[in-house]
């Protein structure tokens, strides 16, 4: 009798999925189309931190105890995160604080660009090696892409922006197919209303006039979200769009993913083999994720004092997490 209780929840709140996804989508259009702008400083201030603590909550219950099999993979996969998140910070700050903010600069974002791309590539292939599979076209394929970043180096920069938000919504899929299959329908449907969503928001804010850039922070958003890239575009709709999307990326991210993965709820430690297991590192994770937790308040407290210079340095420093999700999310393929 429980389990057909558990049953029928689990079959309800499936149900349940789309539509609430469908509204909540629905209201942040219409909110963040009406005040870009404003939603932008109030979803980074309060969601920003509290969604990358989430994150590596996540990760450090995925990293297994002992390598095993997977040790090329894992060191290719922290090795590349290491040095591509150094040269994006030295590229970053070298270049007054935004990477294609000048020409100059397109270069070095062109030597990065195809040192993520090639990373990228080599972890499909590893990854492949491990299920015993033949996945060489993966190298193939991102020799292309990176070729293709030579010619457009600054757009591949401004891209990265926009998949980011998309690579949590592959991992939330990911994660359904393994611990909530019965969501995988509904969840394919929330998708699938993504692009009517962007949609109405093009054909509500394309032709509006352009965001006013009278501040500091108010430039910096703009450019951010390609404004000074895309100048043929609206940038009331990109910043729009961005932040429409970084939204259901925190959603992903601080709402469900938990939802769907009970080693992901923060508060449970022995859920996290390097916590739990007789081989692992409790002290170290307990440390980890004080510290994880204290950058929160840090962050919190920054944005109070100072917005636009703590802004600066989070999405600076944000690379790292934007990184360190392409191993975990090819090792669940």
């Amino acid at each position: 009798m429980y389990e057909i209780r558990i049953n029928r929840f689990e079959a309800s709140s499936a149900h349940l999925l789309l539509p609430a996804f469908i509204a909540a989508c629905a209201l942040g259009a219409v909110l963040i189309g009406s005040f870009p702008l404003q939603l932008s400083i109030i979803t980074i201030f309060l969601f920003a931190g509290p969604h990358n603590f989430m994150e590596f909550r996540y990760f450090v219950a995925r990293m297994p105890v002992r390598w095993g099999r997977s040790r090329t993979y894992y060191m290719t996969g922290i090795g590349g995160v290491v040095v591509l998140a150094s040269a994006y910070l030295t590229l970053y700050f070298a270049s007054g604080n935004w990477l294609w903010a000048d020409v100059n600069w397109e270069l070095w974002a062109a030597f990065w660009n195809t040192g993520l791309i090639l990373w990228v590539g080599s972890l499909f292939y590893l990854r492949g090696r491990q299920r015993r599979s033949d996945w060489s076209l993966a190298i193939a394929v991102a020799c292309l892409l990176a070729g293709a970043a030579w010619i457009v180096p600054l757009y591949w920069s401004l891209a990265l922006v926009y998949v980011h938000p998309f690579v949590a919504m592959w991992f939330l899929e990911r994660q359904i197919r393994r611990t909530r299959p019965e969501w995988l329908r509904a969840y394919h449907c929330c998708l699938a209303t993504i692009p009517v969503f962007l949609l109405m928001l093009w054909v509500m804010l394309s032709g509006r006039p352009a965001l006013p850039e009278d501040t500091s922070l108010f430039s910096r958003i703009v450019q951010h979200a390609g404004g000074g890239t895309l100048s043929g575009v609206s940038s009331h709709f990109l910043v729009a769009t961005h932040v429409f999307l970084e939204s259901i990326h925190y959603f992903v991210w601080l709402l469900l993913i938990p939802l769907v993965d009970c080693r992901a709820i923060p508060w449970r430690l022995k859920e996290i083999p390097l916590f739990s297991n007789a081989n692992g590192w409790p002290k170290l994770v307990t440390g980890l994720l004080i510290v994880s937790l204290s950058l929160v308040l840090v962050l919190w407290f920054g944005f109070s004092v100072d917005y636009l210079t703590a802004r600066d340095v989070y999405f600076a420093f944000a690379i790292g997490h934007v990184l360190a999700e392409f191993p975990f999310l090819v090792k669940m393929l």
